[in-house]
């Protein structure tokens, strides 16, 4: 039977590990081919990543003239005539700007041209109109704007169309005066030409040639949408007709800095990098760049068209500034979606650009992320396999989650310090799916493991071993083992009492409520319910499971079901039957016992509980015979613990612990302690039980350490001075500071309190010293039987 078992299990291992490493596989493919699903999942990574990155340095030098609301109210509607656009250049370029990008598209002539209208009007209506005393420079607004983009670093805007079945006509059906980008090509024997690499556009639409004749150094202001419609990359340069065109950004930063080419670094897999100068832009293999945006919106300087105009805003706010002109007027603006906001300012792309280059902080992804992207998925697929396969999956739910989080925050990291982006979600896909796989696999093939052993051993052997037997994957034997342990006892104060008052069902019912609380906080502490002996709760720390601290945690138990006792004393005390409900006082006891209305007697809101904590070596296993077996606790520190529960009465105390449990050290923070270092407890006697030549120290655990109140550190102040004087053989002095200690005791509904019983005890050596004379007193009880 061993042997079939041993089997059973050892086929599991092939097949868990059979699975996890082909699961491992599936997702390294899918990361290889990325469907468009994860892809989606991805960029909203992404997009958190940075949106919770540090905005980082950035430059004032990109800055935005905004054609507002303002602007149009004061000014008129929109299109503006031509030669207000060309005085608001020549404003611009007077305040000594390095240069000027135009976000606009200026691709019809000027309508509202003197000559236009003069034309126009001799046409249609047949009337001669002369404005007399306009100079003839005057006459064309479209030449004066071309007059002053010729004299200023001025970039105009136009716009690449990429839809081949629809090519859009210049809208002026005149040729495009657009200058091409210089590209040195710096590239590895098999790499394309450049027009092979990046976007390839189908036609343009470009402003009037006057306008290009005039400033020929043009920038496109397409920006490229991922699939979900969020602007996330930018395209440096874009093809068409075989040559290379620059970005609006890249156009004016070069005007700006009067570079008149560029350097793109290419190879077999498209484009690595594009040189402006000195400073290397990273970008993917289209030529695209990653933008930092900086925040939501409005993170550059904005200055109203109005403010240029009027010389409010001049040479203190425009000198050595780069220039975007751009609109947000309403029905005009242009908007784009990004990581940061689906209203994102088209303009302020272009100036987030521009810093971007300026303050050299680029978002990278060099050739060897995608490698050390499929090596992690592998790594954690095969580190998740391995672990989940000799571990029990529930304990592995935690170090899986910290494999996962350590992705995530290492990810995370490496993207704010670096602004290298390696995705976790493929590493997180196979962590997901290896849990949960492997988990799945291991409940069905133990399900039925279960089900054998309880088929053959239910007739002899108690469900809770066959549960043990299959945990340890072992028979279970008769035998056990010293550990050193927490043994715990508890039992209700005048029990008895309470029986004689409640019917069978009634104490049932209390029972049941009192008992599911206390278990509840053992089992929450790591306890192990030993049984229930009646009202009492018999239990231990340590065993099966190792709990080093398992003394420790048998104080926070004591105290912790001590305050659930005081609030479900609060409970019961509130506790009413409606009229309606037949009578709970079966028995007919007096008002005074048992109020009317009132759901339980008054012993129940009063009820206490006594607990004894003891630690030493305990020996522990499966106790019993070999038809019928338990797993309990036996030994001298057992007993030391059930009379410390007993005795607890004779002091008028409830948490009754030993020197043995508060004198073990545990490890807190990093830092080796004894238990006493933790809690609040009181030295109550030092006695020496029948049988026994070593004394035990008997302490009243009152609180976790700190949370004494006033008066019982006033108590403990005052007993401990005259547990001094007790045990120095000062009977008066010992006799009057436990008189005065007894005003500050704990509990005044017990029939004698601790200061009560050693005030008398103290009394009686006075009159029949324990020692003669003189000699020295060690304090100790000498009980004369149990």
């Amino acid at each position: 039977m061993l042997n079939r078992l041993k089997k059973i299990f050892s086929s599991d291992t092939t097949l868990l590990l059979f699975t996890g490493f082909v699961t491992s596989l599936l997702v390294a493919v899918l990361y290889i081919f990325q469907p468009s699903i994860l892809q989606f999942v991805d960029y909203k990574i992404y997009d958190q990543f940075i949106r919770t990155s540090p905005i980082g340095k950035k430059t004032d030098i990109p800055v935005i003239v905004d054609i507002d609301d303002e602007s149009l109210a004061e000014l008129g509607q929109w299109p503006w005539p031509r030669y207000r656009m060309a005085l608001l250049l020549a404003k611009i370029q007077q305040a000594g700007a390095l240069a000027t990008g135009l976000d606009i598209l200026i691709g019809e002539p000027d309508r509202t041209s003197p000559g236009t209208i003069q034309k126009s009007l001799k046409k249609e209506l047949g009337v001669d109109v002369n404005f007399k005393g306009l100079p003839k420079a005057l006459m064309d607004n479209d030449k004066v704007l071309a007059d002053v983009l010729r004299q200023g670093r001025f970039v105009l805007g136009f716009y690449f169309d990429f839809m081949e079945e629809e090519q859009i006509p210049n809208v002026n059906s005149q040729p495009c005066f657009v200058k091409p980008l210089p590209v040195a090509q710096i590239k590895t024997k098999d790499s394309p030409p450049l027009s092979a690499l990046s976007l390839d556009a189908f036609n343009a639409i470009c402003p009037l040639p006057i306008l290009t004749k005039a400033s020929p150094f043009c920038g496109f202001y397409n920006s490229i949408t991922d699939f979900d419609g969020v602007v996330r990359r930018i395209p440096l340069i874009i093809s068409w007709n075989g040559k290379q065109y620059p970005s609006l950004a890249l156009a004016t930063l070069m005007k700006a800095s009067g570079r008149r080419n560029i350097i793109a670094k290419t190879s077999i897999n498209g484009f690595e990098s594009i040189r402006v100068g000195k400073t290397t832009i990273p970008v993917d293999a289209k030529g695209q760049m990653m933008v930092l945006y900086r925040g939501g919106g409005e993170e550059f300087k904005y200055y109203s068209a109005r403010d240029v105009l009027s010389g409010k805003v001049g040479e203190e706010e425009l000198k050595g500034k780069i220039i975007f002109i751009g609109t947000s007027a309403a029905g005009l603006r242009d908007l784009r979606v990004t990581p940061f906001a689906s209203d994102y300012p088209g303009v302020e792309v272009h100036a987030t650009i521009v810093d971007n280059i300026l303050t050299k902080d680029f978002i990278i992804k060099p050739d060897w992320v995608p490698g050390l992207e499929l090596l992690l998925v592998l790594a954690a697929g095969i580190a998740a396999t391995v672990l989940l396969t000799w571990s029990r999956s529930l304990w592995m739910m935690l170090p899986i989650a910290v494999m996962g989080a350590a992705i995530v925050y290492g990810s995370l990291y490496i993207f704010r310090e670096y602004h290298a982006y390696l995705t976790p979600m493929y590493s997180l896909i196979i962590l997901a799916l290896n849990l949960t796989m492997l988990t799945l696999i291991k409940f069905w093939r133990e399900e039925g493991q279960k089900k054998f052993l309880q088929a053959t051993f239910s007739s002899y052997l108690a469900p809770e071993l066959i549960d043990e037997m299959f945990s340890n994957r072992e028979m279970p034997e008769l035998g056990g083992e010293a550990r050193q342990i927490t043994a715990y006892f508890t039992d209700i104060q005048s029990f008895s009492t309470f029986s004689e008052k409640l019917t069978a069902t009634q104490l049932v019912e209390l029972l049941n409520e009192y008992l599911s609380v206390m278990t509840d906080i053992l089992i929450d502490e790591k306890g192990t319910l030993d049984k229930y002996e009646g009202d009492a709760i018999i239990a231990f720390f340590g065993a099966p499971m190792d709990v080093p601290d398992n003394a420790l945690r048998g104080c926070r138990v004591a105290i912790a079901m001590q305050n659930a006792n005081n609030e479900l004393r609060e409970k019961w005390s509130k506790e009413t039957v409606s009229p309606e409900e037949p009578e709970r006082n079966t028995k007919g006891f007096p008002e005074e016992q048992w109020a009317k209305g009132e759901k339980w007697p008054k012993v129940v809101h009063k009820m206490r509980t006594r607990i004894g904590v003891n630690t030493g070596e305990i020996v522990v296993g499966n106790m019993g015979s070999a038809m019928r077996m338990n797993y309990t606790m036996m030994g001298d520190s057992v007993n030391l613990a059930a009379r410390l529960e007993e005795g607890a009465k004779q002091f008028g105390i409830f948490n009754a612990v030993s020197h043995f449990t508060l004198e073990t050290e545990v490890e807190v923070d990093g830092r080796t302690c004894q238990v006493m270092d933790l809690v609040e407890a009181r030295l109550i006697d030092n006695i020496q039980v029948v049988g026994k030549s070593e004394p035990v120290r008997i302490y009243e655990l009152v609180a976790m350490k700190g949370d004494l109140t006033e008066k019982e550190k006033k108590l403990f102040e005052l007993f401990n001075e005259a547990r001094k004087e007790y045990v120095a053989t000062n009977w008066d002095k010992a006799i009057e500071l436990y008189e005065e200690a007894n005003k500050y005791e704990r509990f005044d509904d017990t029939k004698h309190t601790p200061s009560e019983v050693f005030k008398a005890r103290a009394e009686k050596h006075k009159l029949s010293p324990p020692v003669p004379a003189g000699e020295e007193w060690d304090g100790v009880y000498r009980m004369t039987k149990k």
